[in-house]
Order: structure tokens, then sequence, then C-alpha cells
């Protein structure tokens, strides 16, 4: 574990880049980093942002299941795959897709 707090973490997106100001950026980590990358208008984002989520909780997996709607075909083809690999309740949730 990082015991520096101001420290991004392993799994911890990090908001910023070169034309921000460093002092004013953010990390976010966990179900909140998932769900700034999902709003990302780049699919390659927004797709690492969805395989990330498994490496959380079963909070995420819904993050995934409302992917399954995104307009985009790479999302949804993407959260299909990972719904399988997720267990029962992604099983389920691809069971109760209706298109």
């Amino acid at each position: 574990m990082n015991n520096n707090l101001n420290q991004p973490g392993e799994f911890d997106a990090v908001l910023g880049g070169k034309q921000q100001n460093q002092n004013y950026a953010v990390v976010l980590g966990g179900l909140e980093g998932v769900k700034n990358r999902l709003n990302n208008e780049d699919d390659e984002v927004r797709i690492a942002a969805l395989e990330d989520a498994l490496k959380y909780s079963d909070a995420e997996v819904d993050l995934i299941i409302e992917a399954l709607c995104d307009h985009s075909e790479k999302i949804h083809n993407r959260a299909i795959d990972l719904l399988h690999k997720v267990g029962i309740k992604g099983k389920q949730a691809l069971l109760d897709y209706d298109p």
C-alpha cells in the first residue's frame, strides 16, 4: 500500500496533463476514477476504464452493465466480453439485456 497519500496508487487514475497547472491536478482512484474515465470521449480510455472496473468490487460490475447501452459499438462489445468473465451477475445481466 502506498503510504504517501499525495502520490497515486497502483490503480489510481490521475487527472492532469501537459496543459493543466499541476497544482490543481487530482488523483482519482477506485469507483470515482473509473466513473470519471467512462465519461471520456476516447473509446480506448473508456475501454481501459471498463477493464479496470474488474479490479475493484461488485459495484463496478454495474458500470460494465451500464456500458451495454453505450452508443459506441466498441464499448458495447467490450462490455459484453467483460460480463462473460465476471460470474453470475454478469451472465444474468447479459440474459436480461434487451437491445
